[in-house]
């Protein structure tokens, strides 16, 4: 795995790019969550990129990348992503996406016709009212103590159910990566929580693409009730839940989460938008590797 890093507009992008076997396969975008980066998703870039030519990307302002002040809001982040994927010359792409870059992915999905389907695992349109005063609550501690940042935030986003597998070992390893994370990664968090706590989504009614959201039964945070309320938004979306899981579920059902990220992938195989030809014909792969 090579990661890459490349400045558009002032701002900082790292990106890796997974190669299929075959020259034919669709490509893919795979969005991570607030305190995710390419390093921590390896295990999902390689299974998704058996089916797609994978882009792995740290918009500006997540991962790794340099903290993106909150007065660019979730839309502007989106138009960042659209200025990668230019860059790229990528015509069309199947969305995947994790948690917190659920909005980012909706945005783009909604203003850019290369979207062929979007798939997200453990998110939602934004902070719902019931979570807003906690989210707050962690912001302060985040700034204030950096320990009680991780365990707050990881008791935020799991569940003490001993029919989730792993699940305190898994916990308490999240809480320990939290816990060493540098100043600048703990910037970024507020600033994309401020963000998305100021959140207003665009028109996503019109998006017609295929979309699955799929989410642990258990996550105590994306609730099986918000998450209905982007499926009922959205024109065209699957919902699946796995059982036993919380907002870890990545961790915990690895496999069945990457099965359902590529569900949309691999039933849409011959599905190009409209105006397109084929896919992606203006990339260069032998210049990306």
């Amino acid at each position: 795995m090579e990661i890459n890093n490349v400045f558009l507009g002032g701002h900082e992008y790292r990106y890796a790019f997974y190669r299929n076997n075959s020259l034919h396969a669709p490509f893919g975008i795979f969005l991570m969550g607030n305190l995710q980066e390419i390093e921590s998703v390896k295990f999902f870039s390689e299974k998704f990129s058996e089916s797609l030519n994978l882009f792995v990307v740290e918009v500006p302002g997540t991962g790794l990348t340099n903290p993106l002040p909150a007065v660019f809001n979730i839309q502007e982040q989106a138009n960042l992503l659209r200025d990668f994927i230019e860059e790229m010359n990528i015509d069309s792409a199947h969305v995947l996406a994790f948690s917190y870059a659920t909005p980012i992915a909706l945005e783009l999905c909604v203003n850019w016709a290369g979207a062929i389907t979007l798939t997200m695992c453990g998110g939602m349109a934004g902070i719902p009212t019931e979570s807003r005063l906690a989210t707050m609550a962690i912001l302060s501690d985040a700034i204030r103590d950096k320990k009680k940042f991780a365990d707050e935030f990881i008791s935020r986003l799991t569940c003490a159910d001993e029919l989730i597998p792993r699940g305190k070992v898994i916990a308490r390893s999240a809480r320990q990566k939290v816990h060493r994370y540098s100043e600048k990664q703990v910037l970024c968090f507020c600033e994309n929580t401020v963000r998305i706590l100021s959140y207003k989504p665009s028109d996503i009614s019109g998006l017609k693409i295929p979309c699955l959201l799929f989410i642990g039964e258990k996550d105590p945070y994306v609730t099986v009730a918000n998450a209905k309320k982007l499926v009922d938004s959205l024109p065209n979306c699957e919902f699946s839940v796995v059982k036993n899981a919380d907002h870890l579920v990545h961790l915990e059902h690895p496999e069945r989460t990457a099965e359902l990220m590529l569900k949309l992938t691999n039933d849409h195989v011959n599905y190009y938008p409209l105006n397109k030809g084929h896919i992606n014909a203006g990339v260069n792969l032998e210049a990306i590797c």
